[in-house]
């Protein structure tokens, strides 16, 4: 069975209260913003720009990065507001490459939210 892919952050409130509050990890490929939610989901944002690209790769990016988050999204143990901002050297990436940093990352996010972000 299909899972789902994650629901989108579409408001820029949502998306302000992430960079602001959140916690900020970066890799190679991408810069990953995450905050705790109240809500009984997991939601993402992404943020691919101009700089990097045409439209298609751009498009391809932000897919892949959707696929990279469906695929790990089981792995959340808390209910979390992502942004992933692609970086530069993010177009000549696949999604190995995406899975691997975000699975890097969600060690260090989880231990995070532990401590400061949700008191």
């Amino acid at each position: 069975m299909r899972q789902k892919p994650l629901p989108s952050l579409v408001k820029k409130r949502d998306f302000d209260l992430v960079f602001k509050e959140g916690v900020t990890l970066v890799s190679k490929d991408l810069v990953i913003y995450a905050r705790p939610n109240e809500l009984s989901f997991s939601r993402l944002g992404l943020s691919v720009s101009k700089k990097i690209g045409k439209a298609v790769t751009r498009n391809r990016i932000k897919r892949l990065l959707r696929e990279a988050m469906r695929k790990l999204s089981g792995e959340f143990s808390v209910h979390v507001d992502f942004v992933l901002v692609a970086r530069k050297l993010s177009v000549d990436s696949c999604l190995d490459d995406f899975l691997l940093d975000v699975r890097r990352c969600l060690p260090r996010l989880m231990n995070e939210e532990r401590t400061d972000i949700i008191h």
